[in-house]
């Protein structure tokens, strides 16, 4: 469904757990919450890339460049099972204690689809990623299809509603193609409302600096 195939194979991961597709009320309307949790499964992921860059750094002596990094990631789909428990029990112990009215058994399988939909929703509407510039046509066939997931699973969808809030720079996103009923844009104007507060710091801090 998108270009990282990484998305895709934490979202199989998920259906090996045990499935919950309800969502409390508590964690129904709060999206910072939701963000929260997204952004525990991501501080795991890159502790991931982390270990990449490092064994990179052992081999070389130095740094890798962003592409040399990206392209030393070792798929998730090609971990042995001793580095996905490491890997999952990270996510595990981040989420442990976070999720109030979800029952321990579920929260993997909860914590993996809600970062799966936000994050294959986030590299769709940014204005691109590592593997190249994201177009209006793409986002067109892609969105859909992520729909199509949330339609069936109500947690997928909720990751895929907060993602453009989730991502750090609004600047940095487009609805462009985005079909105007899609999931992704039921925070669109919280998103348009944080760009324009950004514009207008900038805007003053310009005529700051040249006046």
């Amino acid at each position: 469904m998108n270009r990282d195939p990484n998305v895709a194979t934490l979202l199989q991961w998920a259906s090996e757990y045990q499935i919950t597709n309800s969502l409390p009320t508590e964690l129904e309307n709060d999206s910072q919450k939701l963000i929260e949790i997204v952004d525990m499964v991501e501080s795991c992921v890159g502790k991931e890339f982390e270990k990449g860059k490092a064994k990179f750094k052992l081999q070389y002596g130095r740094e890798p460049t962003s592409l040399e990094a990206s392209k030393n990631i070792v798929p998730f789909a090609l971990y042995d099972p001793v580095r996905k428990q490491g890997f999952l029990g990270c996510i595990k112990q981040c989420i442990q204690n976070k999720l109030p009215g979800i029952e321990e058994k579920y929260q993997l399988n909860f914590a993996l689809k809600l970062w799966s939909g936000c994050l294959a929703t986030a590299k769709t509407i940014a204005l691109g990623t590592q593997t190249g510039k994201n177009t209006a046509q793409f986002r067109s066939e892609m969105i859909p299809r992520i729909d199509t997931t949330s339609t069936k699973d109500m947690i997928y969808r909720k990751g895929e509603e907060i993602a453009c809030i989730w991502k750090p720079d609004p600047k940095d996103i487009s609805f462009d193609g985005v079909p105007t009923n899609s999931n992704a844009r039921k925070y669109e104007s919280e998103w348009s409302e944080t760009r324009n507060k950004i514009n207008q710091a900038m805007h003053v801090m310009c005529k700051i600096r040249w006046n």
